[in-house]
């Protein structure tokens, strides 16, 4: 998600942009497919007000990344170029690609590349997005906002990054630092701290914070885990499909392998 942010500035004008972009096909692999979506079908598939898709989609197209018709909105297969689009969507191929990498030196049983079939980046991130769109939907239970749902994503992730290490069962982050790798003003990340501890779901250590045992250990999050999980089975198996080189999952990088955000 901060591969988003990073580009677009806001969670939310990068999940709708890349909502629409998956419903369009412009980031579909062979010829691009234009397939105009409505306000109230990506409202529906991200569980959002219709209010709110149809306010963050018309700065999308006063940014010139989606265009309105009769039969809906549409991503032009010329925004593909746009460097904000680029870099979003390089960074989300190669986070999938590191994941893959991970996947793979960890011994996890993957499927054979499929032989003749020319891999096609654009493909892969097509199923980058969907990946992307999938840990939101999965975790649609939690009911935040994108900006509060990112900034759980990343304390969770820094609290299990370096547990073990520690000795700890959960390693406590700083909001400074949730801010630094999400790529958001510490005004925002402040703010939205300040809700979610309020409603018992981060916890206030001298180290910095920790996710509360309810959030973290609920019956919810074991079944977003899981639903995740699956999904993302789902996703691996297609690009297998698409000529992915899974047994050398190193080629495919654009820009090459994305480094871990920094935690110090």
């Amino acid at each position: 998600m901060s591969a988003g942010i990073g580009a677009f500035g806001s969670p939310n004008r990068a999940m709708i942009f890349a909502a629409a972009a998956r419903a369009c096909g412009p980031f579909d692999a062979g010829p691009g497919r234009s397939h105009p979506v409505s306000v109230n079908a990506l409202a529906a598939s991200l569980a959002r007000p219709f209010e709110t898709i149809r306010r963050q989609a018309n700065m999308l197209i006063d940014a010139g990344l989606l265009v309105r018709s009769e039969a809906g909105l549409a991503v032009p297969l010329q925004v593909i170029c746009d460097p904000r689009v680029a870099q979003m969507a390089d960074q989300c191929h190669d986070l999938l690609v590191r994941l893959v990498e991970d996947v793979r030196a960890a011994n996890f049983m993957l499927s054979e590349p499929r032989p003749g079939v020319t891999y096609d980046p654009r493909g892969g991130i097509g199923i980058a997005f969907d990946l992307l769109l999938a840990t939101v939907e999965c975790h649609h239970q939690r009911k935040e906002n994108w900006t509060r749902l990112a900034l759980i994503f990343a304390i969770e992730w820094a609290n299990r990054r370096f547990a073990h290490s520690a000795g700890i069962h959960l390693a406590p982050v700083k909001p400074s630092t949730v801010a630094r790798i999400l790529g958001l003003p510490y005004a925002t990340v402040s703010r939205n701290i300040e809700t979610l501890v309020a409603a018992g779901k981060l916890r206030r250590v001298p180290e910095g914070l920790v996710i509360t045992p309810d959030l973290l250990d609920s019956p919810q999050a074991a079944d977003a885990r899981l639903a995740l999980a699956n999904r993302a089975r789902q996703l691996l198996g297609r690009l297998s499909q698409i000529g992915f080189p899974l047994d050398r999952p190193a080629g495919a990088y654009i820009a090459g392998r994305p480094p871990l955000p920094a935690l110090g």
